[in-house]
């Protein structure tokens, strides 16, 4: 005999989990307490319930703010059916490593029904709703944001996003979610660089962002994380000021040069062009391969007769198919007639520079990565002594004015973006600028220069003659 259901414990069980809803006459669910809302914190729940358009969140690492904005995404989508929410990351990769896994155990604790395409990264509720993971680290990937509305879009790791920042947000975002009266929420960790629109909305109040601050010791879920710290601090010889403990575990702005891994100034190592009077120059391409990751292109060039290297120009864009970059190349080689082209030939990028000598013909090599660490010292030696130059504009700037060494050293954040910095760093490497030998400059015809110079030369010519036994002094000529 089959048990009959007690419909009213069904419903009970029901709001239990998903809260009560009752009939809306809109598309949109009137407001309910989720389920879900009881396993955040009060610091994530006043984010999340924060009724302001405009928002951020400056935390420090393990604070729980992705985990929050996962549940933000969820709730958002549940109560606007056919609605739009995006994701969006430094990168693909980084969109998916943060936040795809989080959603699917949101969906399977929580019994939510949500569709997953894992090639698409797009997740389906089941009243139509969806939310899509995708990164912006190039204007490639920025105009595929395009043309959409969105009822709430997140951007995670925000402090990490270079200057084409401004315009994802005004030129993209912004637009975008006018239609449904949507939100913005910027999420992420300070940066050394202490500037960037993540910076400004956190900082300036008159930006129009509400902002909200907590740290891995208000996350009730690490109840440890003082005495961690504390090891932490230890370990590493930090006190309270020191600021990388700052920006990391307490999410403030201090600006700290030393963290960065470029040390490049401003004022000294930005040009307009290159200094083209009386000088041969040599090009050198330097190729960072990639695919979710952004392909990049640095263009180098330097002279037999100047110490400097310059950055002439620079490109780089995500989900470039071999024969993409192998189009690009030639249009860089028609340009430029290179004297040497190098690509990273790491993971499956010495099957594509095989493919390039053989199918394309284009003379390109293994790039030198041994000791990169050493090598992006003496880089910064040259950047220090003015020996390297980059052309202003140049969007490797954007990376060197963030990419900072990680918390545990000796190795990049991979929080920031470094694919230029790393072609960059390629073609520096092939370059002679240090063999250089400074060129003699003729003084002007007729001048006091130029006839003190025709002196000094018939002199030292005479005294060679001497030297080897060819002539005589005027006055061994002389008679008695």
């Amino acid at each position: 005999m089959t048990k009959e259901h007690d419909a009213r414990a069904v419903i009970r069980e029901y709001i239990k989990r998903f809260g009560d809803t009752p009939k809306a006459d809109d598309e949109s669910l009137p407001e309910r307490t989720f389920r879900w809302k009881e396993d955040l914190f009060e610091y994530q729940r006043n984010f999340i319930d924060d009724p302001s358009h405009f928002k951020t969140a400056l935390c420090s690492r393990r604070s729980g703010k992705t985990y929050a904005c996962c549940y933000y995404l969820i709730e958002t989508a549940t109560k606007h059916p056919d609605s739009l929410c995006a994701y969006i990351g430094l990168s693909r990769r980084s969109a998916k490593r943060l936040m795809w896994q989080e959603m699917k155990r949101a969906n399977r604790k929580y019994m939510l029904g949500i569709k997953f395409n894992n090639s698409e990264l797009v997740a389906t509720l089941q009243n139509g709703a969806q939310i899509i993971l995708t990164g912006a680290n190039d204007e490639a990937d920025i105009d595929k944001l395009r043309g959409s509305t969105y009822r709430l879009v997140v951007l995670d790791e925000a402090a990490s996003f270079g200057a084409h920042m401004d315009a994802l947000v005004e030129e993209v975002l912004e637009p975008a979610l006018v239609d449904h009266n949507g939100t913005l929420a910027m999420i992420g960790t300070p940066s050394a660089a202490c500037s960037g629109l993540f910076y400004r909305a956190t900082t300036e109040p008159n930006f129009g962002y509400t902002n909200h601050h907590w740290t891995i010791l208000e996350n009730p879920f690490i109840p440890h994380a003082k005495e961690w710290l504390d090891r932490r601090m230890k370990q590493k010889g930090w006190n309270d000021e020191n600021p990388i403990y700052l920006r990391e575990w307490r999410g403030r702005w201090i600006r700290s040069f030393d963290s960065l891994v470029y040390k490049f100034n401003e004022e000294q190592n930005v040009v307009n062009s290159l200094p083209w009077d009386e000088h041969d120059w040599h090009y050198i391409l330097g190729v960072d391969l990639g695919y979710e990751d952004a392909t990049a292109f640095i263009v180098g060039a330097f002279c037999e007769d100047l110490p400097d290297f310059y950055i002439v120009e620079d490109y780089k864009s995500s989900k470039m198919l071999p024969s993409d970059i192998a189009e690009k190349i030639k249009q860089y080689e028609r340009e430029y007639d290179f004297r040497v082209m190098v690509a990273d030939t790491g993971g499956l990028g010495k099957s594509i520079v095989e493919e390039f000598r053989y199918r394309h013909g284009l003379g390109i090599r293994a790039a030198e990565k041994r000791n990169k660490l050493g090598y992006i010292e003496l880089m910064n030696s040259d950047l220090s002594a003015n020996r390297i130059k980059v052309f202003e504009g140049c969007s490797v700037l954007d990376e060197w004015r963030l990419l900072q060494w990680d918390e545990d050293r000796p190795k990049e954040d991979d929080r920031f973006d470094n694919h230029l910095s790393d072609a960059a760093l390629y073609a520096w490497r092939e370059s002679r600028h240090y063999a250089s030998v400074p060129r003699e400059i003729e003084p002007a015809y007729g001048s006091e220069e130029y006839y003190k110079r025709l002196s000094d030369r018939h002199e030292k010519q005479l005294l060679d003659k001497l030297e080897h036994g060819e002539g005589s002094l005027w006055w061994e000529n002389i008679r008695h």
